[in-house]
């Protein structure tokens, strides 16, 4: 499948590997394709990011954040609590009160060489090929389509973007003009 990405989502790719292994995560996340974005300053995707106001920082923060909630972003938490009538940022709370900060951040598994890609992951790189599939980019993944599929995606990542402007139908505007 790397064969039909082009260079700058190639390395992309690779730098989101390199990233989790260095920050010793479990996996490679949205966090990490996200960020492998902004670390490509010349290209289209990192020009639109930093004209938001994205920021390695601003990304670090949210997934920090989500990480204290099990890994759930606002949206998700919405959808599965709603029903029960739970808000999240009280049981986080009760639950640090209780056994300490950060007690629902995940616990370490083994490491293997180089941390493997989440679903999270494999299913925004999936979405990624969708969108060169319907802008007719003759099977060639590019880091736009990387923003698109995080943009369209409900996780950590997909938030922040929209919390900056950044929703899915914005970035395909802006990347057209």
């Amino acid at each position: 499948m790397l064969n039909q990405f082009v260079r700058a989502a190639r390395l992309a790719v690779l730098e989101t590997a390199r990233d989790a292994q260095h920050r010793a995560a479990n996996e490679v996340t949205d966090e990490h394709l996200l960020l492998a974005l902004l670390n490509q300053p010349r290209t289209a995707p990192a020009r639109l990011l930093r004209a938001a106001g994205v920021t390695s920082e601003k990304v670090d923060e949210a997934f920090r954040t989500a990480e204290r909630k099990a890994g759930l972003s606002d949206a998700e938490a919405s959808m599965l609590l709603a029903e029960l009538g739970i808000d999240l940022d009280e049981v986080v709370a009760h639950v640090e009160r209780s056994l300490g900060e950060n007690a629902l951040v995940g616990v370490a598994r083994p490491r293997r060489n180089r941390p493997p890609f989440a679903p999270v992951a494999k299913d925004i790189i999936r979405g990624a090929l969708d969108q060169a599939r319907s802008m007719r980019h003759k099977g060639e993944l590019r880091s736009e389509h990387l923003l698109l599929a995080l943009a369209a995606h409900d996780g950590v990542a997909g938030q922040l973007l929209a919390a900056h402007g950044l929703g899915y139908l914005d970035v395909r505007a802006r990347l057209a003009g």
